[in-house]
C-alpha cells in the first residue's frame, strides 16, 4: 500500500458550483469564490482518495444578484446562519461518496465524477428538502446540482 499524497484544494485551480432552477426550469448557475480543503490519494489507486472542502457559503457569486440575494437568504442557504458549506467524500469507482453538511445538517450525497486531462469534474443533485431549503416563490424545482472541478493527480501532465 502506497503512502497519500496530497493536494492543496482552492481557487484558482479548484471549482465548486450550484445550478438552481428559476420556476423549476430556468437554470442560474453561481460559484464559490472562497473554499479550501485538500485532496488525499495514492496515484496507483484512484478509490484511496479522499476529498475535503470547507465552503464560505457568502462567497456564492453568480450574474444574476436578486436570485443570488434569494439563494443565500433563510429560505435557502441561510449563510447569516450558517456561513460554512462542508464536503468530505471519498473515491468509490466512477463516484464520489460523502457527506455534505448544509444549513447545518449533514446528509450522505453521491456525486459522479470523470478523469479529464488536466481536471476531475465531479456532478450530482441534492434533493432541497433534505437540507430543509424551501426555495422561495422564484426559485423552483426540488433538486439543486453541484459541481466540483479539481486537478487530476493521475494526469501526468496535471502540475
Amino acid at each position: 500500500m502506497h503512502t497519500l499524497e496530497h493536494i492543496t484544494l482552492g481557487p484558482p485551480s479548484s471549482a465548486v458550483e450550484l445550478r438552481s432552477y428559476g420556476f423549476g426550469w430556468i437554470p442560474f448557475d453561481g460559484k464559490f469564490t472562497r473554499f479550501h480543503g485538500c485532496m488525499r490519494y495514492d496515484p496507483a489507486d484512484a478509490d484511496r482518495t479522499e476529498v475535503v472542502l470547507q465552503i464560505e457559503a457568502a462567497s456564492l457569486a453568480m450574474l444574476n444578484e436578486p436570485i443570488r440575494a434569494m439563494i443565500v437568504s433563510s429560505g435557502m442557504m441561510d449563510v447569516a446562519r450558517f456561513p460554512k458549506l462542508g464536503f468530505h467524500g471519498r473515491c468509490r469507482g466512477d463516484r464520489v461518496v460523502g457527506d455534505l453538511t448544509l444549513r447545518g445538517e449533514t446528509h450522505g450525497v453521491t456525486l459522479d465524477y470523470a478523469r479529464l486531462a488536466g481536471g476531475i469534474v465531479a456532478t450530482g443533485r441534492v434533493r432541497q428538502a433534505d437540507w430543509g431549503v424551501s426555495g422561495g416563490q422564484l426559485i423552483g424545482g426540488s433538486t439543486i446540482r453541484i459541481r466540483v472541478t479539481l486537478p487530476n493527480p493521475f494526469d501526468a501532465r496535471a502540475a
